[in-house]
């Protein structure tokens, strides 16, 4: 007890003032970096990723030399859209009030620029490996890009004792949520158990064909359901802005069993649940996203992160987070676990909580099997071996099991302990970075089809 007080003490302390100033300040560092493409090359980025989809050529060549960058764009949306977008969002939301949010949105768009710069430093430095797969990530840009030997397998470690801890939040509120509409945990953690397995057997190539169907299905249709809340409950538009604005900045008082946030409460909640969601600077992204085979440069693979980060934070968090908002379940008292839940049953009756416990589960599993996949490639990068991550793989499904029997307030604390450690050590090699940083962005932004020839000919 006194060892779990003291983590929990220090957990509260890191995600105070020294993870805030590192997020805010060290992610405008970053825009400035990268001349703030996010936002001002936002257009161009949609156009050559999103918008290359429906180029079926374009497509069929990228996909011919093997894993795509689409497919990696879907397997990571899959690792970051997951029950953080909804447990999260919501806990956060009970917590810190309305207000975190807005902070949310804040941490997205710093998020942008974060997963950007790691995505195109992991693809810069990576290394193909004999099995066609490739050694990329932080672990790489560390080890390659600043020689630091000793602090990049520390970082790698850690990322994967990370994602095994991330992975007990995921089993926490799968098995809460089904376990509310009368489904023992027993049985969610047997299907879940029997996925894992099928990509801890089937890799890269098996993640991919789960996730190219699951993914896009799953967003879709909790998307729909969301935006169905909010506009039923369109009325209190008015209302809604200014107690996100408002509990942004000032304290709210405490409705029903809401015990009441301070203006530092409402972001430090923000911004821990939206690192938790997105992934931005924990590296998996990165280290998934390093596995395309068809990379014109290696910024072109970055902007891909910003649309993944666009996806998560921005839309899909955003739609759990009004919905909660729109709907009032937040002033209940109730827990962050299941206010999404309560959300759309106040729509849709019964099933609205079968609706959410279904998209929670598919929308966990997702995550699950690309944490699964992303310690295996920790593993082939740092030991050049699977064993390591075999039995890395074996702590996820213990950890999975530990979470459906744990308090979901017990699990994000984990995550939490764990996600800062690892944030902090690859925040700083990203600044280290900089200069290398700023000439690929430049590379890429101010004349693509060159960028693409000097990049063709390095490869050879």
């Amino acid at each position: 007890m006194a060892i779990w007080n003291a983590v929990s003490a220090f957990t509260d302390w890191m995600w105070g003032n020294p993870l805030l100033i590192l997020l805010v300040g060290g992610g405008i560092i970053l825009a400035f970096i990268i001349n703030f493409i996010q936002i001002r090359k936002f257009g161009f980025i949609w156009r050559n990723t999103i918008g290359t989809i429906f180029n079926k050529e374009e497509q069929a060549r990228k996909k011919a030399q093997g894993v795509s960058p689409l497919q990696v764009l879907i397997a990571a949306v899959g690792a970051t859209v997951g029950t953080g977008n909804i447990v999260g969002v919501s806990s956060a939301i009970a917590i810190g009030g309305p207000g975190a949010l807005f902070w949310m949105f804040i941490c997205g768009f710093i998020a942008m620029g974060i997963k950007y710069s790691e995505v195109t430093l992991g693809v810069e430095y990576r290394e193909k490996l004999s099995n066609g797969q490739y050694r990329g990530g932080p672990f790489m840009y560390i080890l390659k890009g600043l020689g630091w030997k000793p602090v990049a397998y520390i970082f790698g470690i850690c990322s994967m004792v990370c994602m095994a801890m991330i992975c007990c939040v995921h089993g926490s509120s799968m098995t809460s949520n089904a376990a509310s509409i009368g489904i023992p945990p027993i049985v969610t953690l047997v299907f879940a158990v029997i996925f894992m397995l099928v990509v801890c057997f089937g890799g890269m190539k098996a993640l991919c064909k789960i996730s190219d169907v699951l993914v896009p299905v799953m967003s879709i249709l909790y998307i729909l359901a969301g935006l169905i809340v909010i506009l039923i409950n369109i009325g209190s538009l008015p209302a809604v802005i200014v107690s996100i604005f408002k509990g942004a900045f000032t304290p709210t008082a405490a409705v029903g069993g809401f015990a009441g946030a301070v203006f530092k409460t409402a972001m430090t909640q923000g911004f821990r649940r939206g690192v938790f969601s997105n992934d931005a600077g924990l590296g998996l992204s990165s280290t998934v996203q390093s596995q395309a085979a068809a990379i014109d440069h290696p910024a072109q693979q970055g902007s891909w992160s910003v649309i993944e980060t666009f996806i998560d934070t921005t839309v899909i968090c955003s739609i759990t987070g009004l919905m909660v908002i729109f709907s009032g379940v937040w002033t209940t008292g109730e827990s962050g676990a299941t206010l999404a839940g309560s959300a759309l049953a106040s729509v849709f009756g019964p099933f609205g909580r079968y609706l959410c416990v279904i998209g929670l589960f598919l929308f966990g599993l997702s995550s699950l099997i690309t944490d699964l996949e992303g310690v295996k490639l920790y593993s082939d990068n740092m030991f050049k071996s699977g064993i390591v991550g075999y039995c890395f793989q074996g702590l996820i499904i213990v950890m999975v099991i530990i979470g459906t029997f744990v308090d979901i307030s017990k699990a994000f604390m984990l995550a939490d302990f764990t996600n800062g450690v690892v944030l902090v050590i690859n925040m700083i090699c990203i600044f280290a970075l900089g200069k290398k940083l700023r000439a690929l962005t430049s590379e890429w932004f101010d004349n693509p089809t060159e960028s693409i020839k000097k990049f063709q000919i390095q490869k050879k």
